[in-house]
């Protein structure tokens, strides 16, 4: 339940964006006669709690509807009560990430900017209001719960992450899979796809369950380690190029996911380069992480920051409609990283945990195994995962952990890739068991970990046809299989409606 007296505590208004935040979000451009009002899960259980609690404001975006049109859609479901004002954009000529609609609404409210909330679905949303003096909070698939969170743990999504229980539906699980039995088919004969399918039943608590619309997330950064050729022949370079190729779409990350009909998005944790393209988003901890043979990879800080950044994108991505996240990365070096994070949480040997990487020869892995085993024996065995993360990670590995935290505890599944993304989740279940059951294995890679991994993990991977490029390859390929079998669910006739 809302705390209501916390709430007072902080906050005189809250103010919401409309599409894709109170309502379903429509097509741009739908007229007026056509546009049809569906409330998003939660949003009246909210509005009751919270009304004559405080104030309640709308601000949206438009093109040509006014806050007139607006209130008349409300009115049809009796949403207009709980109001005292709305906002349509195309009446004053300025819209957000301007931060003078929101402005205007805090002055036309009678409150204090400080005391105010604004909730939206979108990047510029969090820009228009932070710069109206405001607090700001990504929209979730439950606004209810997503708001309950907020007020109790208002101060970061990683908090958020770390102070929130992931509780999967056990009921739809057992639904899902009698609906599956109940098709036109074989039992069974759908293989692991059906048990994955009723997981992401579980997971989003919906007995209509579905991959789209999906994004994958690639964290990249750069590793000390790899600041000569000890471990790998690459440069360090190759990292921020390979970056600026994703974006430009020329990568095989890019045409899988063009094919599979997925968002891309890439963030730069801790390129040595600064990005070139605009569409990288910049949110570097620094330039390269040091090199663990020398001390920790970076201060247990630095491990926080980029865990919130992978928090705060899971967040972004889910308000942004995002049902279904994967994972990738790239990184040179990253092999070396993941190895050693693995051997220690597997109590896995080094040799048995290190691989070829990006295809070295026999001298470099024997150099990188030693490596990885020193790496592993310079950590306290009684450290906590984050302190262990610190000490011979990545900050493309921190970012991912964090990703996968916050999308679990806001009931979305996270489609892993090859053996890095697969040590971000060890490293994410170390900090929350239950984290495990939000996780998918896309594939079982090329590199030894992945198969350790997985079977640390008890996951059931879906391909085994020796991917081992990364970048989020794997999720790429798997999306569409994924989203065959829950169409089948969805449209493949009843064994009852032939007998």
């Amino acid at each position: 339940m809302v705390d209501l007296k916390l709430l007072r505590e902080k906050y005189d208004a809250v103010i919401f964006d409309l599409g894709n935040t109170l309502i379903e979000q429509a097509n741009p451009g739908t007229p007026l006669d056509q546009l049809t009002i569906t409330l998003r899960p939660g949003v009246r259980r909210l509005l009751e709690d919270i009304s004559g609690e405080l104030k309640v404001a709308i601000v949206s975006n438009t093109t040509s509807i006014s806050a007139k049109d607006i209130e008349e859609k409300l009115a049809s479901i009796s949403l207009d009560k709980y109001f005292q004002l709305i906002i349509a954009t195309s009446e004053i000529g300025i819209h957000k990430p301007d931060p003078y609609p929101i402005q205007k609404a805090i002055k036309d409210l009678e409150v204090e900017a400080s005391r105010t909330l604004y909730i939206g679905d979108l990047a510029g949303d969090k820009q228009s209001a932070l710069a109206a003096g405001s607090d700001f909070m990504y929209s979730t698939p439950n606004l209810y719960e997503g708001f309950v969170s907020f007020i109790g743990c208002d101060s970061s999504p990683l908090d958020r992450a770390l102070s929130s229980k992931a509780v999967i539906n056990q009921q739809n699980y057992d639904l899902t899979l009698r609906e599956f039995d109940g098709l036109v088919k074989p039992p069974g004969s759908l293989g692991i796809l059906e048990k994955l399918v009723a997981r992401i039943s579980a997971i989003s608590g919906t007995t209509s369950p579905s991959v789209d619309p999906a994004a994958i997330a690639v964290f990249i950064a750069d590793h000390g380690i790899a600041a000569d050729n000890s471990v790998t022949p690459w440069p360090q370079s190759i990292t921020g190029a390979m970056a600026e190729l994703v974006v430009d779409g020329k990568a095989a990350i890019s045409v899988l996911a063009r094919n599979a009909e997925v968002y891309l998005e890439v963030i730069d944790l801790g390129m040595i380069t600064d990005p070139i393209s605009t569409m990288i988003i910049s949110s570097k901890i620094r330039t390269g992480t040091s090199d663990i043979r020398f001390g920790p990879a970076m201060k247990k800080q630095e491990a926080f920051a980029a865990m919130g950044v992978g928090a705060e994108t899971a967040e972004r991505l889910i308000a942004g409609g995002s049902r279904f996240l994967g994972v990738g990365e790239i990184g040179i070096g990253n092999t070396t990283a993941s190895a050693a994070l693995i051997a220690f949480f597997t109590k896995k040997p080094a040799e048995q945990v290190t691989g070829r990487g990006s295809g070295i020869d026999n001298e470099t892995l024997a150099r990188k195994v030693e490596i990885v085993r020193k790496a592993v024996a310079s950590v306290p065995p009684d450290s906590d995962p984050i302190d262990v993360l610190a000490q011979v990670g990545g900050f493309e590995i921190a970012g991912m952990v964090g990703f996968i935290l916050r999308a679990a505890t806001l009931n979305v599944p996270v489609l892993l890739d090859g053996m890095i993304t697969l040590a971000a989740a060890l490293v994410a279940v170390e900090i929350k068991s239950e984290i495990k059951d939000f996780v998918i294995a896309s594939h079982t890679s090329s590199e030894p970990a992945s198969r350790t991994v997985i079977e640390h993990l008890g996951l059931d991977p879906i391909l085994n046809i020796g991917l081992g490029i990364g970048e989020g390859t794997g999720a790429a390929l798997v999306i569409p299989i994924l989203r065959g079998a829950c169409l089948a669910l969805r449209d493949m006739e009843r064994i009852s409606a032939i007998i």
